[in-house]
């Protein structure tokens, strides 16, 4: 596993520490390392000689952010680099895109649109490999390069505070570092999707649209196996005969909820890698089981966090984890409409779990993802009103308390009067909120007829299919000196958890968000939270 020594002068590159850790990629001494990383907004001086003979022995070299402009023009590093500089642009919104060598290192890149500034080259050397690119007064110009012949290379992005603290902007250095150590991504995994017809065909879309990942076969989906009906793609009546089949590494389960465990532990022994869809199980039990077998047969295990795509959630996310509210007082979920279930699985309690398990799944991933506290109690009340055709309740709420005394509420409903989908968040420095009552609404009005008449409710995903949105509109950051700030959604970003998997897969990279542990907490807190709520509301420890 190679080692990396970052060297740093600037605030806020810690997480870019932390990223490349996870992912293997460090940290160790400069003496030991197998590349060095260098992010400065000084002069190296003396170091500089230093840096040069390690590149000389093999020893990648990576100069990024604000070094390169801080290098005088006469720098030995400049020459043996390549890239001569010339003027840094004012920070402004770039759209990154592949260069003619850079396959690899924008492998699963997305859309992403960093505020930065970097510097136009005035002359760059025929032998370098230009990996990534912007494109500025009708050229393209290298931002991100590496040269074989000195071991040197230059990413000039990297210096505002905002790009450093970018996910994005770590996964694209990390890849930059496997290129320059000669690291390559392995060959596309093949993929099985095992569930029913709407869980497989919202799976295959993002399979489908993810670079790494080859959908081999299904089952559950009926006859049209593949899009328009590809007949690449092998269909399956037998789920046993997908596990047997070899080209399937990856096996995604979407069956109903209280055959998820099942399945995933005969694919688990036919020793394939799983995924496992929300609610990922319906006890602590099942989920320890699988997480005891995958790590016997070194497999990989990990939760779809379906609702985490929402981009409401996703802004909502970033603005908390950004210091927008200051710490975490409570977190509020509401989430329901005034609507008849049609008496699918889904409303079975056997089948589903119950209400709790199966629509509250979703939302507790939310809070605890938010939340990253121990949780010291649970206590939960239901109930059954108005709709007796099915078993699931009507109406669920869930109150959970941590360890630093944030507390969090949740309630799904098919009573309540007016749709609504909101999630608020009070801090110490102020409130996030999402959109009032009539926003709401609009937003249970977009959901698609078909999937209206096919039994899903407001807030519920049609086993396995897109969910309808947190919020329609903007969020709203309101701190207590009255300042209001509107937050404007992501775009793009569509299927990050498969790019995540498939990096994860392909390129050894961390998963740790999306894996057995994390999935085993919001497990652990929705099974005490249907006990504490067939108990008449007791307040109870999660396992």
């Amino acid at each position: 596993m190679p080692r990396i020594h970052l060297v740093s002068n600037l605030p806020g590159v810690s997480a870019l520490g932390d990223h490349l850790r996870a992912a293997g990629l460090g940290p160790t001494s400069a003496r030991s390392a197998d590349a060095l990383l260098v992010l400065i907004d000084r002069p190296l001086d003396s170091v500089e000689q230093e840096l040069l003979d390690r590149a000389r022995q093999s020893v990648p070299v990576l100069l990024a952010g604000p070094t390169v402009r801080a290098l005088p023009a006469e720098s030995p590093l400049v020459e043996a680099s390549g890239f001569i500089p010339g003027r840094a642009t004012p920070p402004h919104e770039l759209r990154l895109v592949a260069g003619p060598n850079g396959d690899q290192v924008a492998a699963r890149m997305g859309d992403f649109r960093p505020v930065d500034s970097w510097v136009v080259p005035d002359k760059v050397a025929d032998d370098i490999e230009r990996l990534l690119l912007v494109r500025h007064e009708m050229s393209e110009y290298p931002v991100c390069t590496w040269r074989p012949a000195t071991g040197l290379g230059m990413f000039t992005l990297g210096s505002t505070a905002e790009t450093l603290a970018d996910p994005a902007y770590h996964r694209l250095v990390g890849r930059w570092l496997r290129h320059a150590l000669g690291a390559r991504d392995a060959g596309p995994v093949g993929v099985g999707l095992l569930g029913t017809p709407p869980a497989v065909a919202a799976h295959q879309a993002a399979v489908e649209a993810t670079e790494g990942l080859d959908l081999v076969a299904v089952s559950g989906a009926g006859r049209s196996a593949g899009r328009g009906g590809d007949t690449a793609v092998r269909g399956y009546e037998e789920p046993d005969e997908l596990l047997a089949d070899g080209d399937v590494r990856l096996v995604v389960v979407g069956t109903s909820n209280q055959t998820r465990a099942q399945w995933a532990s005969r694919a688990l022994e036919a020793g394939k890698d799983v995924v496992i869809a929300s609610p990922f199980a319906l006890s602590t039990q099942e989920t320890d089981d699988l997480a005891l077998l995958a790590a016997a047969r070194s497999s990989l295990l990990a939760m779809y966090p379906e609702r985490r795509e929402d981009p409401a959630y996703r802004c909502l996310r970033a603005a908390v984890r950004g210091g927008a509210v200051g710490d975490i007082l409570s977190v509020e979920v509401t989430h329901g409409a005034p609507r008849r279930p049609e008496g699918g699985w889904r409303d079975d309690e056997r089948a589903s779990g119950g209400l709790i398990h199966d629509r509250g799944f979703g939302h507790l991933d939310w809070v605890l993802d938010l939340v990253d506290e121990p949780v010291e109690w649970v206590t939960a009340t239901t109930h059954k009103r108005v709709w007796h055709h099915v078993t699931n309740a009507d109406h669920a709420r869930v109150l959970l308390r941590f360890a630093s005394g944030a507390e969090a509420q949740i309630t799904i409903s098919d009573l309540l009067a007016v749709p609504t989908a909101r999630l608020q968040v009070l801090g110490t420095a102020g409130a996030l909120f999402g959109d009032d009552p009539a926003t709401a609404a609009l937003a249970a009005e977009s959901e698609p007829e078909p999937a209206r008449r096919g039994g899903r409710h407001a807030g519920q995903a049609g086993e396995g299919a897109p969910t309808v949105p947190l919020s329609a509109g903007p969020l709203t950051v309101v701190r207590h000196d009255g300042t209001r700030t509107r937050l404007p959604l992501p775009t793009g970003g569509g299927h990050q958890f498969y790019r995540d998997l498939a990096d994860a897969l392909l390129s050894g990279w961390p998963l740790n968000a999306y894996r057995v542990e994390a999935a085993r907490r919001v497990v652990a807190v929705a099974e005490a939270a249907t006990r504490s709520a067939s108990a008449g509301g007791v307040q109870i420890g999660p396992a």
